[in-house]
């Protein structure tokens, strides 16, 4: 099938996205959060969350194009995405209530080094120490 012929079936790219990617992007970020939930600790649980969503960001470019709002129309991809979100929020508040992490990181900060994360896995040639960076400031927000 040519693009020409795709487009006119499904509409603009973002519909094309919101057709397929979704379904594929909710089955990961629900096995993520699963995976997150089930860690025995605030801390393990706001930790695995950040590294699956960077393992998610380096793997799935789809995913990551929506983590970075590439695509703001597609909706349907967006909203899922918002739900990790919102995810990473609650795993911040519950590890702020259980006193180890700073309570100057916020989900701001989370948002930036996944942006990080997802920014150096779109380049071809990303700065060697972006990895270590991220790692060193999730480990410099916790308290214990």
């Amino acid at each position: 099938m040519s693009i020409g012929t795709l487009y006119n079936r499904v509409g603009s790219r973002e519909d094309l996205i919101d057709a397929v990617v979704p379904a594929v992007a909710g089955e990961k970020l629900l096995a993520l959060k699963e995976q997150s939930l089930s860690q025995p600790s605030p801390r393990a649980r706001l930790e695995a969350f950040i590294a699956g969503m960077i393992d998610l960001t380096l793997s799935d470019p789809a995913l990551n194009d929506a983590m970075l709002r590439r695509f703001p129309n597609a909706t349907s991809l967006i909203e899922a995405c918002d739900r990790s979100t919102a995810l990473g929020q609650d795993l911040i508040d519950d590890a702020h209530a259980a006193g180890t992490l700073s309570r100057d990181f916020t989900a701001d900060d989370l948002m930036t080094v996944l942006w990080m994360a997802g920014t150096a896995s779109h380049d071809p040639s990303p700065p060697a120490g972006w990895r270590r960076v991220v790692d060193r400031s999730i480990a410099a927000a916790w308290t214990t």
